[in-house]
């Protein structure tokens, strides 16, 4: 069932979505009536805002709508998956090394199918690549490389993503900024995956490469409208038959992050939170957690 549902679905785009946390969004997806994925968390202390983020962009998407402009205006920290300033330090450029390539003695083509790999010598010619040149790294890597090589050729880029955009308005504005998790944590769970559902991911990425914008496109839509039944309904197929790995990237975050959500909510201030937005959807999502704890949480 699964895997009619990745033929169907166009799994490497939703992969890229969910796992590789990278989201597509047309340049008109803002400015528009209704609802969109950020929510307004209250307590008898403070407010929260919790924001579904976007970390691949067109220039030419902002500014953003006026709720997210208002609640980052409004907020004194602002709180990312990542401390973004951090990202470009030699420490975290050794950790994305470290963690991107092997070191083992163990190769692309060693630990990928035979049929995987000779898709992926296939995929690389038309792009004048030889796949021998991806050989040292993992094979998340790989789908993430791929997917961000299909994005920056269709005009979106991470530094126009919504991350930076908002990062940048933060320190200008001289907001406190920090993270949820370091670098090294994150791409650890994307590293610690089993070569099976590595190998997945690239497979099922170049299956679909040349239709990967169409898929981005139809899940945006769902995004930009605020369609939270519908994100969480491509989530729970997408993970169907991998409890355990949703458990890992999705459950299990969200119940650390809800105790860091929790202090902010204990403080007399205004905070903007902004993570992936698999985390706000569905049954023990963000926004799940904090209602059973009868905070009050508003769709805007």
């Amino acid at each position: 069932m699964m895997h009619h549902y990745l033929r169907t679905t166009r799994v490497a785009a939703l992969f890229a979505f969910l796992l590789l946390f990278v989201f597509i969004v047309p340049f008109h997806a803002y400015g528009q009536a209704g609802k969109s994925c950020l929510f307004k968390v209250t307590s008898s202390k403070s407010t929260v805002y919790l924001l579904g983020s976007v970390h691949v962009m067109q220039e030419s998407a902002y500014p953003l709508s006026g709720a997210i402009e208002g609640a980052l205006q409004k907020s004194s920290d602002v709180i990312f998956e990542v401390h973004l300033g951090e990202m470009d330090s030699p420490k975290a450029q050794e950790v994305i090394m470290q963690k991107s390539f092997f070191t083992d003695g163990n190769t692309l083509r060693k630990v990928l199918k035979p049929a995987t790999y000779r898709k992926l010598e296939e995929a690389m010619q038309p792009l004048g690549l030889n796949a021998a040149q991806l050989d040292q790294l993992k094979p998340w890597s790989v789908a993430m490389a791929l997917v961000m090589f299909k994005m920056n050729q269709l005009g979106y880029s991470p530094e126009a993503g919504v991350d930076r955009y908002i990062y940048g308005k933060a320190v200008a504005a001289s907001k406190k900024v920090s993270g949820l998790e370091t670098i090294e944590w994150q791409l650890g769970l994307l590293d610690g995956l089993d070569m099976a559902q590595q190998d997945m991911l690239v497979s099922q990425t170049l299956d679909d490469f040349t239709d990967m914008v169409k898929t981005v496109e139809e899940m945006m839509t769902a995004w930009k409208n605020g369609d939270v039944n519908k994100i969480e309904q491509m989530i729970a197929g997408s993970f169907q038959a991998y409890p355990d790995l949703y458990d890992t990237l999705f459950s299990q975050r969200n119940k650390r992050w809800l105790s860091k959500v929790e202090d902010l909510l204990a403080q007399r201030k205004t905070s903007f939170v902004v993570v992936g937005v698999g985390h706000l959807v569905g049954r023990d999502s963000l926004v799940d957690l904090l209602r059973r704890k009868g905070y009050t949480v508003e769709q805007l």
